[in-house]
């Protein structure tokens, strides 16, 4: 029965010029948010390329400087360009490590939060500096966000859902023909769900006929697990709706009311609801505003700038091998030393300090993401950033292998520089090796939104069951 329903509802939506409009109107739009998603990609690897490039080819020029200096074939300078300076190789206020962030093969789904974030980090002796390409965004792109596959699946392909089942059943009244199928020698319910299923079978085959072919041409195999990952949340998205539809259906009301609630339902879960979320995120966890963090940094210097001297008087008591000089006698080491000897406290207090206004960001984040379970349109949207690796929580889990980077790094140096020794040839092939690109993290819960969507199709389902019980035609 379902095989016979299935072509029956095959050839019924192929005389359809809706459909291949629809189809015509899907397979647009998840093409262009793909292309959309390889452009912007290959613009941020051509970037960060250049910078890659442009830091090899100038510590080869140093490398090779560095190695005449060494043979005593060419003089230093100043030290603040002595390609054998560790400070100045490892970097202070010049030099140092850029370091990329190599996007994940599917960052091209969503953009999510990299049109806001830094590509590429310097790494240093005193921390990491972010470093953006040199392109200028649009701000109105930024408002309105990136054209991508997660904006097609989440937004559009929700109508072309609605547009295929408003009229599951409200049409069959219309046309006279249910009444006809209540009097053939098979269960009503039977004939019922087996013309759903056939309904929901073609919906589902033209979501991975589109998307599947799409990412293969994006370099993403269709045997990959991210592509079956994002074929799977497409349809399941999709089962979402067609139940909502379904549910709408079965409260007896006409085409057009159908039809007028699909649409509402859309607007509810796609317009609304975000918005509330984000007032609710708001209200709920509040950030400090810029300024306040901005004069408590400002009170924190004045304090270590007035406890400084102690400190340092603290740092020459547990290390009598130093002997403390006054400022004009001090060479560039001894004020460097001091910097180095006071760099960790001071790092401490500066963070406590941040995290006091970073860690409310953050409660609000995670909060938002607990209100995903309002929203489908949410949960699809983080399920697609947090799989592209470009959410921001998976950024935040990417700061921490930087962060590993820059700890290696600035080890590297200042063990170098605290037994007073200077750069050579083989130095540089040495910490040349240091990693110039760190691969993008997955946050940690990266199904989570699939967990949400599974979720909200089952409460999707209860309410079509609830809604067919007081429909006795169906349930009789």
């Amino acid at each position: 029965m379902f095989l016979l329903q299935l072509k029956y509802e095959t050839l019924r939506l192929l005389r359809s010029p809706a459909l291949w409009l629809l189809l015509a109107f899907l397979s647009a739009s998840v093409g262009f948010g793909i292309y959309n998603g390889v452009q912007r990609t290959a613009a941020k690897r051509q970037s960060v390329g250049q910078m890659l490039d442009k830091q090899r080819e100038d510590l080869e020029k140093q490398k090779m400087k560095a190695d005449s200096i060494s043979r005593q074939l060419k003089k230093p300078g100043s030290w603040w360009t002595d390609p054998t300076n560790v400070i100045t190789v490892g970097g202070v206020w010049r030099g140092g490590r850029v370091t990329a962030l190599e996007p994940t093969p599917q960052s091209l789904l969503a953009a999510g939060v990299s049109d806001l974030q830094p590509d590429a980090w310097r790494l240093t002796l005193m921390g990491k500096e972010e470093r953006g390409d040199s392109e200028f965004e649009n701000p109105v792109n930024l408002v309105f966000g990136a054209f991508d596959l997660a904006f097609v699946l989440a937004f559009l392909l929700p109508l072309l859902v609605i547009a295929l089942s408003f009229n599951l059943v409200s049409g069959e009244r219309e046309q006279g023909t249910l009444a006809l199928q209540g009097a053939q020698p098979v269960a009503v319910w039977r004939l019922f769900l087996m013309k759903m299923l056939a309904r929901f079978s073609l919906l589902a085959g033209l979501t991975l006929l589109v998307i599947l072919p799409a990412l293969a041409w994006a370099g993403i195999s269709p045997a990959s697990a991210a592509a079956w990952q994002t074929a799977g949340v497409a349809v399941l998205y999709s089962s979402f709706w067609f139940i909502l539809a379904l549910a709408i259906n079965l409260r007896g009301g006409s085409s057009a009311q159908n039809a007028l609630l699909c649409v509402g339902a859309w607007l509810l879960f796609t317009l609304v609801v975000p918005a509330l979320v984000n007032m609710v995120s708001e209200k709920a966890h509040p950030v400090p505003s810029r300024a306040g963090y901005m004069n408590a940094m400002r009170d924190l210097d004045t304090h270590l700038e007035e406890t400084r001297d102690k400190r340092l008087d603290d740092f020459y008591r547990q290390h009598p091998n130093h002997t403390r000089k006054a400022d004009a006698d001090k060479a560039w080491q001894d004020w460097y030393r001091e910097e180095f000897a006071l760099m960790g406290f001071e790092k401490r207090v500066r963070d406590s300090i941040e995290q006091q206004y970073v860690g409310k960001a953050k409660a609000q984040s995670a909060f938002a993401e607990k209100l995903t379970v309002i929203s489908p349109t949410l949960s699809v949207h983080r399920q697609l950033t947090d799989l592209a690796g470009t959410s921001r929580s998976a950024y935040e889990a990417s700061e921490n292998s930087l962060d590993r980077a820059q700890q290696n790094w600035s080890d590297w140096f200042l063990k170098k520089f605290d037994a007073g020794q200077s750069l050579t040839a083989a130095d540089y092939d040495e910490f040349m090796k240091f990693p110039d690109k760190v691969r993008a993290s997955l946050p940690p819960g990266v199904n989570a939104g699939v967990g949400w969507l599974v979720m909200q199709c089952l409460l999707a389902i209860g309410f079509a069951w609830l809604s067919g019980r007081r429909n006795k035609f169906v349930f009789q």
